[in-house]
């Protein structure tokens, strides 16, 4: 209960630390925003799929919805208002600032910069004079057709040592769009620890057509499949402790 307590508080926090967050204009950055558009990705889906009254057709969008909902992230990958320029050496660019409560503070570290092929973004806390952690580290493809961002749950360590069951612990975002057209995403949840037990993937293919399919594993161990083809129609499987479900749904 008390790491529930103070990981949604945290968290909570923390959005309203950072929505809302803008150009600082009186220091002209030079920074892009993340292209990625969920809704860009959802347009990709056959009409007769997202149409379709089947539950099993509902639920194969809502899992896509689902897992392409990255807004909380990258709405915020912007630095506020306040925000300090504080490093700038070419394309690269660190921006920080603080929000501070009862007594208590929180740094928050931005960094933005560029090569020939990619666009990085990342983001550090700091707790009072405590060590610095990770929370958000992200990069695109210049021409947006791939990408990757990675929320570490590393962060809420600052503010209790006991939460070790977070360490190492993160979402990870990934996605391109190959030259034929076919576009690929994953959304896991997981750890660099080998003993973990949070293993979580959903891994899904649209295809030029609009045809595709969606996967989702838990403990390494896949959950369910679905395949659609261009005009919405689609099959699904669900495997529950060996036992397997199977079915279809027609287009709307």
């Amino acid at each position: 209960m008390k790491r529930n307590i103070f990981f949604q508080g945290i968290g909570f926090m923390l959005l309203l630390v950072l929505v809302g967050a803008c150009k600082k204009e009186e220091d002209e950055p030079e920074f892009k925003p993340m292209s990625f558009d969920s809704e860009e990705v959802l347009a990709k889906l056959p009409s007769g799929l997202k149409s379709s009254s089947d539950s099993y057709a509902e639920d194969c969008v809502e899992f896509i919805e689902t897992a392409v909902d990255m807004s909380s992230f990258i709405d915020n990958m912007l630095p506020p208002e306040d925000a300090k320029l504080s490093v700038k050496n070419g394309s690269s660019q660190t921006w920080t600032w603080t929000w501070s409560y009862l007594g208590q503070s929180f740094s928050f570290i931005w960094t933005y910069e560029e090569d020939k092929s990619r666009r990085y973004w990342s983001m550090d806390i700091q707790f009072n004079d405590g060590p610095v952690k990770d929370y958000l580290n992200a990069w695109e493809s210049l021409d947006g057709s791939e990408g990757e961002v990675v929320y570490n749950f590393n962060w809420v360590l600052i503010g209790d040592d006991d939460l070790t069951d977070y360490e190492d612990l993160y979402w990870k975002y990934s996605w391109k769009q190959e030259k034929d057209g076919t576009y690929r995403y994953s959304w896991q949840y997981d750890s660099s620890d080998p003993d973990h037990t949070y293993y979580l993937q959903h891994n899904f293919v649209i295809n030029p057509d609009g045809s595709g399919s969606i996967d989702y594993y838990s403990l390494d161990e896949l959950s369910y499949h679905m395949e659609w083809e261009a005009d919405g129609s689609g099959t699904w499987s669900y495997h529950l402790g060996g036992v397997e479900l199977s079915g279809s749904w027609t287009a709307g």
